[in-house]
């Protein structure tokens, strides 16, 4: 599986030209990550206004719908702005949190399920975020026992992404805690001074297109490193 991320750094700003080493994050063999990965698999994406696609040309277009379609895959796309592993979306209502969406799609049958976020749980305090994320990824993982689950956390651009850092450390707690594999866009540098201008829309708090098709290739190269034999560098 491959997006071309190579393509996508010629011509938008990147945050190095040299492989960057990342820690092995990935609670799955690499074999069962590949599988999960392949073109055609059935896969449900939940997240926030990034999965969403808010600050893209129509505002339904942003990083997932770009990986989907590049990889192939058969999937589900449920984002809401504003919405959190805690956080209603501004409604009050709780049915608009991860867990009670992730309950929603028990109908399905995916191979892959991957939550995005949330940078929107600011208000939120980091012992009950880290077992509201441990809670809504058990909940992913014992609906879909067979499903390879992955978190990923806060991506925003800088100068944004320094606020979401609390966050991230209470989401990356609550994936290890549920044994989930995690992608941690702020300890892998996505986005630097340098690069998050080209990224950013002008509220500072979304991409542009270019953003979430830079996102969504160091989502795929992050995948495609974790579903590397042993033995192979994996890079993102």
């Amino acid at each position: 599986m491959s997006l071309g991320v190579a393509g996508l750094l010629v011509m938008l700003p990147a945050v190095s030209n040299a492989c960057q080493k990342v820690p092995d994050v990935s609670s799955v063999p690499a074999a069962t990550m590949a599988a999960a990965i392949d073109p055609g698999s059935p896969v449900l994406i939940v997240g926030d206004s990034y999965t969403k696609g808010s600050g893209s040309y129509d505002g339904h277009h942003g990083w997932a719908q770009d990986l989907v379609a590049d990889l192939h895959w058969d999937a589900t796309i449920d984002g809401i702005g504003g919405s959190g592993y805690a956080n209603t979306a501004g409604t009050g209502s709780a049915r608009f949190t991860y867990a009670s969406r992730i309950r929603a799609h028990r109908d399905l049958h995916p191979e892959l399920v991957l939550v995005q976020g949330s940078q929107n749980d600011w208000l939120v305090g980091a012992d009950r975020l880290r077992s509201t994320v441990e809670s809504t990824l058990r909940l992913a993982q014992q609906q879909w026992p067979d499903a390879v689950v992955v978190a990923m956390g806060p991506s925003a651009p800088q100068p944004r992404a320094q606020s979401t850092a609390g966050i991230g450390a209470a989401v990356a707690a609550g994936a290890r805690a549920a044994g989930v594999t995690y992608i941690d866009p702020l300890e892998r540098r996505w986005f630097t001074e340098r690069n998050s201008p080209g990224y950013a829309t002008p509220d500072g708090e979304h991409l542009t297109d270019a953003g979430y098709r830079y996102l969504a290739g160091r989502v795929a190269s992050a995948l495609d490193g974790m579903a590397a034999p042993a033995g192979v560098d994996r890079c993102a």
